[in-house]
């Protein structure tokens, strides 16, 4: 456009403010009779019937003039009850003589008899005095006609798209939310968030808005959305976690996780610093932007969002175990327990004492028992060790079994869990229900509860929530129990091995388990026990090797490099090759009638020996 056409189009709408300063008889600008309409229906209506108003506002729409269109339609509400809008000499002429009013016009200025003005006509609400005899349109019409407007040229700039129309709508919604009308502003936001623009409506940058959502709204997800738009993380952040932990409130588990986790990542970004995105849309309010902000974002030490992040995120930990407890509630089909309880599981954030104590030991959920101590980094021996018994005990007991070695360590082992009542018979009758150990259908299931356990809670700070020792134990004293019964089967011979390494433990950790449990023999006589011992030792020592010799380059994976490092270290440091050779000698000593086993054992750790002597 040329610059005459923007002198132009300037004139044109400072002629219209000043004009409009002086339509005051409703049924004429409003044009329609039925105020129960919406505002877009009363726009259409006034634009039907051809009022001034929505004359104007089209060749201010077509002038590209958003600020003027704005001017004119709220000077014009002023005169039915909207807030009057001081007159800005830069923008509107002087009156001009009463003999250059043009023949339209002469009806739209009979001034009210009742004087009507300021803020004693709600544009919401339908109103029901006449100001014309016989006709039945109202202030309260002519009001929300001249915001209804506003509003369909917002809506119709939005919806259809464009970069022109966006920018002209961008400039048209700024320069509603510059206005100092607080009913026409509520009627705006709500207007927006009716018509699916809800992004519009929080990128405007106004403490009017912020205090709408607050207090009329009461909506925190709006709240906490308007906060993350203009880059105000930190209360976002109070916002969710304020939500999340509401105990008056009835709010679904599931929700009040979801406002944790939008807790925690507000935060996060306030610790960036972030600020909002460049090409987002900032519509200054110029009105209610006071230089003492109540709501505005005050800063906030790092300490200070590090430690509410911390609280946050532990406080999300524990929901989503009590999600877990919940679920299985929900699940089982024999859970007796009172409604009360139930109803605070699905509804409140349960203390995590009273998770552990009320819920997760009461019901046996032992693998939640240990995932409270890990999250909590509660070091409790005993505790830990009862559970981690009574979770191996689970997949086995009560079961029946030919072989009495079996017989005795699994009545071993239930010693100390919450197990110890469960059956553990010696019999070669299958008539019965009892589970089998015999046939070893509960060695992959163990497998899978340990490894899936085990990968929740190793590597989380808090490893003696995993007592490898305890476990690793267990696992070999269940493995030489079985294999007694199947002497021919070597399949199973690296089972526990291979569990704990997909926990995770890596293999310096392991074998100083196996070695510091086979010490523990030292003096015995139980040659077997002592040969099985040495069989997994050898076992891992293997896996070890094969797995840091074959990432042996430049292409090493981070397990395959970090195996090398590890055994190099324990070579280095640990004297690996001379435990190699005390092993080998322990086996010299040896007298057992499987001589074949020992041979095979002192065989296998000679090829062990040379490997790493290649390696290092």
């Amino acid at each position: 456009s040329s610059p005459q056409r923007g002198l132009l189009a300037n004139k044109a709408a400072a002629f219209l403010r000043a004009a409009s300063r002086h339509w005051h008889d409703p049924a004429l600008v409003s044009g329609r009779t039925n105020s129960s309409e919406t505002w877009v229906a009363l726009a259409n209506g006034a634009f039907d019937a051809g009022s001034p108003l929505a004359r104007a506002a089209e060749v201010l729409m077509a002038l590209g003039q958003v600020e003027g269109l704005v001017d004119v339609c709220l000077i014009c509400a002023a005169n039915f009850g909207g807030v009057k809008v001081p007159r800005d000499d830069r923008k509107e002429l002087e009156e001009e003589a009463a003999n250059a009013v043009m023949d339209w016009e002469k009806g739209l200025y009979h001034r009210p008899a009742n004087g009507l003005t300021g803020d004693d006509v709600d544009p919401r609400s339908s109103g029901t005095q006449s100001i014309v005899s016989g006709m039945d349109v109202t202030p309260a019409d002519a009001l929300k006609t001249c915001h209804g407007i506003l509003f369909y040229y917002i809506s119709k700039l939005l919806n259809e798209g464009g970069p022109a129309n966006k920018t002209l709508a961008e400039n048209l919604v700024a320069a509603c939310a510059s206005s100092s009308d607080v009913k026409f502003l509520h009627s705006m936001y709500e207007h927006l968030l009716s018509t699916n623009q809800v992004e519009t409506a929080l990128r405007i940058d106004s403490t009017s808005l912020e205090m709408w959502l607050n207090n009329e709204k009461k909506d925190s997800h709006l709240l906490w959305r308007y906060y993350s738009f203009h880059g105000r993380h930190f209360s976002a952040g109070e916002i969710m976690r304020k939500k999340a932990v509401d105990p008056n409130e009835q709010v679904p588990l599931a929700q009040r996780i979801e406002c944790l986790t939008r807790a925690a990542n507000s935060y996060q970004s306030a610790m960036q610093r972030n600020l909002p995105n460049a090409n987002m849309m900032r519509m200054i309010n110029g009105y209610d932007q006071r230089k003492n902000r109540a709501l505005q974002e005050r800063q906030v030490s790092i300490e200070t969002l590090k430690a509410s992040k911390k609280e946050t995120e532990e406080k999300l930990d524990i929901a989503k175990i009590q999600q877990r407890v919940l679920t299985t509630v929900d699940q089982s089909q024999n859970v007796d327990m009172e409604s009360d309880k139930v109803d605070a599981l699905r509804f409140q954030l349960v203390s995590v004492s009273d998770l552990y104590n009320d819920y997760t030991c009461p019901l046996n959920l032992f693998d939640v028992c240990l995932l409270i101590l890990n999250t909590c980094h509660y070091n409790n021996s005993d505790n830990i060790e009862t559970l981690w018994k009574s979770v191996i005990c689970e997949e086995i007991l009560p079961c029946q079994t030919t072989s009495a070695i079996a017989v005795s360590f699994l009545t071993q082992l239930k010693q100390g869990s919450t197990l110890e009542e469960e059956t553990v018979m010696l019999s070669g009758d299958y008539g019965n229900n009892l589970q089998s150990f015999d046939n070893g259908e509960w060695i992959p299931r163990l497998r899978n509860r340990v490894t899936a356990l085990g990968k929740e809670l190793y590597g989380k700070g808090a490893d003696y929530t995993v007592p490898l020792d305890l476990i690793v134990q267990a696992l070999e004293g269940l493995r030489q129990a079985y294999s007694e019964i199947h002497k021919e089967n070597k399949m199973s011979l690296s089972w526990p091995i291979e569990t704990m390494l997909n926990v995770g433990v890596p293999f310096d950790a392991l074998y100083q388990s196996y070695d510091s449990l086979y010490v523990e023999l030292d003096g015995t006589n139980e040659t077997a026990l002592r040969i099985h011992w040495l069989e997994g030792i050898h076992e891992l020592l293997n896996m070890w090797v094969n797995e840091a010799f074959s990432n042996y380059d430049s292409s090493a994976s981070s397990q395959g490099s970090n195996a090398s490092s590890q055994l190099a270290q324990a070579v280095k440091n640990g004297g690996l090759v001379g435990r190699i050779k005390a092993y080998n000698a322990t086996l010299e000593g040896l007298v057992d009638e499987n001589s074949t086993a020992i041979d095979e054992v002192k065989a296998g750790f000679s090829e062990v020996e040379e490997a790493i002597r290649k390696l290092f």
